[in-house]
């Protein structure tokens, strides 16, 4: 069985939590690092969310490092009413409060050793904001060149945005960090360019409880966490006028990112989970109404070369048998 190396940049966060579950379950994946980027909460308590996340799972030996403590150029916001004080909505993680001991920053020199040490080999897979990635790039630019694969969760492209009236929370959060890691992919001849994973793609997995009972069906330990989490994160959305329902992000450019790459080995049990498109992508950094609004340009009005590609298209279904399935063969009693 081939298996496929992972760095995992995230900002537990109840999706990041269910996104980490499934890497955790998959029998071909091997997570060579996590990076704790502030976001949903802290990066302090991120750090907290992922070493309790791998406590639950029997993961310690995965190494997880503290990313930047605040954005490129602004504070850092967090979202205590959408993902719970702490996080990860009404899950109890070990030692939620216990404090790491690690240093911020950390972060980026993990991407830049990990990637290092496993050129060619690594799936880089971002879930919250970029803001590591770009100090990572910032002091080794040949990042680009090594990695085998980038995926980004974020951005709005047509669609409204979830956090102001145009723009996606991860971009929103630090728009200067997308920008730099989309400015450092603006170069021809490369091996590959990031996927973009917007809104308009990830609001079509929408999680529903039935999709629920049937992931955290007869419990255990990590399924009761993420049940617990769950239950916040759908009461957030009831709230919200959208109904009792969760759209899970993270989990699903997960498994995209996993299962694209069990594509471009052979595997025959990789899932087909969505399709992308080539295109120039930026960031609106000074509109009033408009800064951390993602662009694409599909008419190539700007006259640039591609630096990214889009998601365009998702399988909702086949993705939630594919997660329910993966994840509770690891987890379930």
């Amino acid at each position: 069985m081939e298996h496929i190396n992972v760095l995992i940049d995230c900002d537990p966060g109840i999706d990041d939590l269910l996104a980490l579950t499934y890497a955790l379950a998959h029998p071909q994946v091997k997570i060579k690092g996590l990076v704790a980027s502030g976001g949903n909460t802290t990066t302090e308590q991120v750090a907290r969310n992922i070493r309790g996340i791998l406590e639950l799972a029997g993961r310690q030996e995965i190494p997880w490092e503290l990313g930047a403590a605040h954005p490129l150029a602004q504070e850092l916001e967090t979202t205590p009413e959408t993902h719970g004080p702490r996080g990860v909505g009404y899950a109890k993680l070990p030692d939620r409060t216990t404090p790491t001991g690690k240093s911020h920053g950390e972060g980026a020199r993990l991407w830049i050793d990990t990637v290092s040490q496993h050129p060619g080999e690594m799936i880089g897979i971002v879930l919250g904001p970029t803001t590591n990635l770009a100090l990572a790039l910032q002091q080794n630019p040949s990042i680009v060149q090594k990695l085998k694969a980038l995926y980004i969760m974020g951005g709005a492209i047509n669609h409204r945005g979830n956090t102001m009236p145009t723009t996606e929370w991860n971009v929103h959060s630090d728009p200067e960090a997308l920008h730099s890691v989309l400015r450092a992919y603006s170069q021809p001849g490369l091996s590959h360019y990031p996927v973009l994973c917007p809104l308009d793609c990830t609001e079509s997995i929408v999680m529903t409880p039935g999709h629920r009972q049937a992931l955290v069906a007869g419990g255990g330990t990590v399924l009761e966490a993420v049940d617990q989490a769950l239950e916040f994160y759908m009461q957030f959305h009831e709230s919200d006028g959208l109904g009792y329902i969760a759209h899970v992000h993270d989990p699903y450019v997960t498994a995209l990112a996993i299962n694209d790459a069990l594509q471009d080995i052979g595997d025959t049990d990789a899932h087909i989970l969505g399709s992308s498109t080539q295109t120039v992508l930026d960031v609106e950094l000074d509109g009033k109404l408009t800064r951390g609004q993602t662009i694409a340009d599909w008419l190539g009005r700007w006259g640039r070369e591609p630096n990214g590609r889009v998601l365009t298209s998702t399988e909702p279904e086949k993705f939630f048998a594919h997660y329910i399935h993966t994840v509770r063969a690891a987890y379930a009693r």
